[in-house]
């Protein structure tokens, strides 16, 4: 269980620090293409922390 509760904490603290970036990239694009870029790449990133087995 303890285990678990460490991955759902890691998948937390992974998804936050990515959705952190996606606001900079946002913030950051100087057009529509690095608007869509950004969100292409936060959809990439959640994808495969979600998907990807942990090695612990």
């Amino acid at each position: 269980m303890n285990l678990f509760i460490a991955q759902v904490d890691n998948l937390i603290e992974e998804s936050s620090a990515l959705y952190e970036g996606y606001i900079e990239r946002l913030f950051e694009s100087e057009n529509i293409n690095d608007m869509m870029s950004a969100s292409h790449w936060y959809a990439d990133a959640m994808y495969c922390i979600m998907t990807t087995p942990r090695q612990h």
